[in-house]
């Protein structure tokens, strides 16, 4: 077993967690399955600007999997008990890197994708993958895409709550305070970002909330300062920071400080609003005007970490996945994922891909770290449904209740 005390610096190296290290064959119904093992894949950007946060993801997936490979394994529904290897590359988010990693994975017989990081490398393996009829499960990005479309894209689902909800949930939000507030927004220049854009202008829909500036940023750019102060400009006194990259959040925030303004409202999307990487090393933390959004109970929160789901989940992260930060949002949204997908092993019946899919598409089942009141339900668009607006205070993520 390799964890992730060492992550691989460029595409093309990888990292495998299981128990043994043969190679998988299978059969055509089942590759990647033997009588003891069955073999998983994925892409994730271990370096770059979202090097933490696939590091992150992929810790989840492998504390989940190799505790469960710890106590024995996955029994099936052929009887047989086997242990999962999980081989996951680097694509630094770039999707062409992606791509070539899938392509890779495939000629390694996995049996099925698991959580391939990212709305753009995860679109850019989606088609081929539906076309080989491998299964994408759980992609780690919310975008809808990876999940309305059972017809057109059988092999792909995601997992969690989608941007367009969590945007409209913001814009929700500004317009149940029934005040003339104008936005600005910065949000990542592609389909990410366009998914926070679109779901916010739904919730800001004839209410006195108007979007007076809009700002792009690309992954790699090195500040968003530029952006910000365009945003000052524009006389917006509400900043809606749609930003996935968690330097860019918090320089963004601290240079809207520099300049001086201070709007009512600083919205920051749930990927980049963990106090251990964002909040606290972006002393962020004694602002008065942060709102977010969180579908999983975070094990920075203080209100949470003592929870038994967090404790365990915890205790797995140190003992797995010791190289990745536990704290970092992406960690729970992998581990949970894992543990679905733990449970749709089990129930597949035959083991075959198009059982899988089968699988994750109708069971419903909790997840222990999940928000309180949110489940699993594979025929849900998505899967994981539903967020819970907070708002931070007194070093801690408070939930908020409005009305519109």
């Amino acid at each position: 077993m390799l964890g992730l005390a060492v992550v691989a610096p460029l595409a093309g190296c990888g990292r495998s967690s299981s128990a043994g290290s043969s190679a998988s064959t299978g059969t055509s119904s089942a590759p990647g399955v033997t009588d003891r093992q069955i073999t998983i894949g994925s892409s994730y950007p271990l370096s770059g600007p979202l090097g933490p946060n696939g590091q992150a993801a992929a810790g989840g997936a492998v504390a989940e999997f190799d505790a469960v490979n710890a106590e024995g394994g996955v029994k099936m529904s052929d009887g047989q008990t086997r242990k999962i290897r999980f081989t996951y590359y680097d694509d630094g988010y770039d999707p062409a890197k992606a791509l070539q990693n899938f392509n890779r994975l495939l000629g390694q017989n996995v049996f099925a994708l698991f959580q391939t990081f990212g709305t753009a490398p995860s679109i850019a393996i989606m088609k081929q993958a539906n076309a080989e009829k491998v299964p994408q499960i759980f992609v780690h990005a919310g975008d809808l895409l990876f999940s309305d479309n059972a017809s057109g894209s059988p092999w792909t689902i995601g997992w969690s709550p989608s941007y367009e909800a969590e945007g409209k949930l913001y814009g929700g939000f500004l317009a149940a305070q029934h005040a003339p507030l104008k936005v600005g927004v910065l949000r990542q220049a592609d389909t990410l970002g366009q998914a926070y854009l679109t779901g916010f202008k739904q919730g800001i829909s004839g209410s006195q909330v108007k979007i007076v500036g809009e700002q792009t940023y690309i992954p790699t750019d090195p500040t968003v300062d530029s952006q910000i102060a365009a945003l000052k400009a524009a006389g917006a006194n509400v900043l809606f920071m749609a930003v996935a990259i968690p330097p860019l959040m918090i320089g963004g925030i601290q240079h809207a400080e520099t300049l001086g303004w201070h709007p009512k409202y600083i919205i920051m999307i749930s990927l980049s609003s963990s106090i251990n990487q964002v909040l606290g090393p972006g002393k962020l933390t004694g602002l008065k005007n942060l709102y977010s959004a969180y579908f999983l109970d975070a094990a920075d929160n203080p209100k949470y970490s003592s929870t038994p789901a967090v404790q365990q989940y915890l205790a797995r992260m140190k003992q797995y996945a010791p190289g990745a930060n536990p704290y970092i949002t992406n960690a729970e949204w992998g581990y949970g994922a894992a543990e679905t997908f733990v449970q749709a092993l089990q129930q597949m019946k035959p083991i075959s891909r198009r059982s899988l899919m089968s699988a994750v598409r109708s069971m419903q089942t909790t997840v222990p770290l999940l928000a309180s009141g949110l489940s699993y339900n594979g025929s849900s668009i998505p899967p994981v449904s539903g967020l819970k607006l907070m708002h931070f205070s007194a070093g801690e993520w408070q939930d908020v209740s409005f009305s519109g």
